[in-house]
């Protein structure tokens, strides 16, 4: 059967299946803002209401894998995580990039460089087909934390203005959340590399030298000699010690 549409009308059409997906877009953020301002009224902050708006944005923006962290002492802990990032309770080391990015006084400003001491994927997937956008958030310009996007597309200004929002209810959010009382010493993590650093976080799972090897994307040798750099440099025995260490620094793998 023939097409009979003019190139105006396909215009039109287009246009108007944009305009339509434009509006959804924006009833969909309005509803994530309404739910997100009734619940702090309602019943204030809470680690569920963290995770939800983590899976809710990302769900939203289609990313794959999120996290949404706090800062405190000199580390980022994870309050809520979705795909390929460390469990909720661990504590990323504010080292090179992420230090610099949060130092204040903070401008709101959307960093696209991938970082692998945030997340466990493979070399592969964190250098191919992944747009990554990292969010300060703060409180008055104060560093507070930081919001984590992967996904397979960028994202337009419209959708970065509104990320910029939920960072400052974020922002307001965390900077009222006491903190632990006794600041974990983490500055020994100074002394490794990005690399030594993801193979500790992993250590807590218990996972042979051959399953971290796929987790990261090496050789199952390569592996051994990372774990015994980390037990040299950190003056530990043997790699039970070293799990040890890693959970009090809060990594905590549950699994791989």
């Amino acid at each position: 059967m023939p097409n009979d549409s003019t190139p105006q009308q396909a215009e039109s059409a287009f246009a108007l299946r944009n305009a339509l997906k434009q509006t959804q877009s924006q009833v969909a953020q309005d509803r994530l803002f309404e739910h997100l301002g009734q619940q702090l009224f309602n019943t204030g902050w809470s680690e569920e209401l963290c995770q939800w708006l983590l899976d809710a944005l990302c769900m939203q923006y289609g990313a794959q894998h999120g996290l949404i962290a706090q800062q405190h002492a000199g580390a980022l802990k994870i309050m809520a995580q979705r795909g390929k990032s460390y469990p909720v309770g661990a504590r990323i080391p504010m080292l090179g990039a992420l230090a610099m990015w949060l130092k204040e006084p903070l401008r709101f400003e959307p960093r696209t460089q991938y970082v692998p001491s945030l997340w466990t994927l493979t070399a592969n997937q964190g250098d191919h087909g992944m747009y990554c956008v990292h969010l300060p958030i703060a409180y008055q310009q104060r560093a507070v934390g930081l919001l984590a996007l992967l996904s397979g597309t960028p994202l337009n200004q419209s959708q970065l203005n509104t990320l910029y929002s939920f960072c400052g209810l974020l922002g307001f959010a965390l900077y009222g959340q006491p903190q632990a009382a006794s600041k974990i010493d983490d500055t020994y993590l100074q002394k490794l590399t990005p690399r030594e650093r993801e193979v500790f976080a992993l250590l807590p799972s218990g996972a042979s030298n051959a399953t971290l090897a796929i987790k990261l994307g090496i050789s199952p040798g390569t592996v051994k000699i990372h774990i015994e750099r980390i037990l040299s440099k950190l003056n530990l025995n043997d790699r039970t010690q070293a799990a040890v260490k890693a959970v009090e620094a809060g990594f905590k793998s549950e699994g791989l």
